[in-house]
C-alpha cells in the first residue's frame, strides 16, 4: 500500500480481488483501488484522472523511442566497420598503452596496503585515500578479467610512498586529462623539459621542472 496523502490511499489488487472487475481482468494488466476519503481530495482527483492516462502513455512512449534509438546505435557500432586511419591509431594508441604498463609497471590497492604494512580491512583503503586526496592517480587495466581494474601506475612511487611532485603535476591538470591521458603524459617526451626529456625521468631529480612542464602545458591546453 502506497499512501499519497491522509486522505488517499491506493492498493494494488490480486488476482482474486480483480475477479470482481471483469472489464478489468485482462492478462497482463495490474489494477488499483484508490480509496478516497475527503471529499475535496476525490474532486481533485476526479479533475485530474483525464489528464493522467495521457500522460503516462505519452512518458512510457517516449521512454520506449529513446531505449530503442539506444539500442540501435549499439547494435550499428558493433556492425559498422572502423576505417583504416581509425585502426591504425588505435594500434598505435594501445601500443603506447601496453609500452607504459610493461616498462614502468603498476601497483593494485592491495599490493600498495602489504607494502605500506596496512592494518586496513579493506585493503583498497590506503590507495583509495591517496587516490582522492589527488597524490596519485589510477589507470584501468585493459584486462578486464583482473579481480582489481584500477591499477596504480609505479612510476607515481618511491618506496612505495606517493612522489611529492605528482600531487602537483595532478593539481595543474585538474580535471583537463583523463587517467590514462595523464599516464601518456609522464612517459612522453616534452618540449618544456631539457633535452625534451620525458616527465617520469625526472620526477626525482628535478621535480620542480615537471610541475612547471605541467602548469605549462595545462595553460595551453585550456588556452
Amino acid at each position: 500500500m502506497d499512501v499519497l496523502a491522509p486522505a488517499l490511499t491506493i492498493n494494488k489488487l490480486d488476482p482474486e480481488q480483480i475477479s470482481h472487475f471483469p472489464a478489468r481482468s485482462e492478462s497482463g494488466r495490474e489494477t488499483y483501488l484508490v480509496d478516497v476519503e475527503d471529499e475535496s481530495v476525490s474532486r481533485i482527483f476526479e479533475n485530474i484522472m483525464p489528464f493522467l492516462g495521457g500522460l503516462l502513455s505519452e512518458k512510457t512512449a517516449d521512454v520506449r523511442r529513446r531505449r530503442l534509438g539506444e539500442l540501435v546505435d549499439f547494435m550499428v557500432s558493433q556492425l559498422v566497420r572502423p576505417s583504416e586511419v581509425d585502426t591504425q591509431m588505435a594500434q598505435r594508441l594501445a601500443a603506447r598503452r601496453a609500452a607504459v604498463l610493461n616498462e614502468f609497471g603498476y601497483f593494485t590497492a592491495e599490493q600498495l596496503a602489504e607494502a605500506n604494512r596496512s592494518r586496513a580491512a579493506n585493503r583498497g583503503a590506503l590507495a583509495d585515500n591517496w587516490r582522492k586526496r589527488r597524490q596519485v592517480f589510477a589507470i584501468q587495466h585493459p584486462d578486464k578479467s583482473l579481480r582489481e581494474r584500477d591499477v596504480y601506475p609505479a612510476f607515481q612511487f618511491s618506496n612505495h610512498q606517493p612522489i611529492k611532485a605528482v600531487r602537483e603535476i595532478l593539481a595543474a591538470f585538474g580535471d583537463r586529462k583523463e587517467p590514462w591521458k595523464l599516464a601518456l603524459w609522464f612517459t612522453s617526451n616534452n618540449g618544456w623539459l631539457s633535452d625534451s626529456a620525458r616527465p617520469v625521468d625526472l620526477l626525482n631529480s628535478h621535480p620542480e621542472s615537471v610541475i612547471e612542464a605541467a602548469r605549462r602545458d595545462a595553460a595551453g591546453n585550456a588556452a
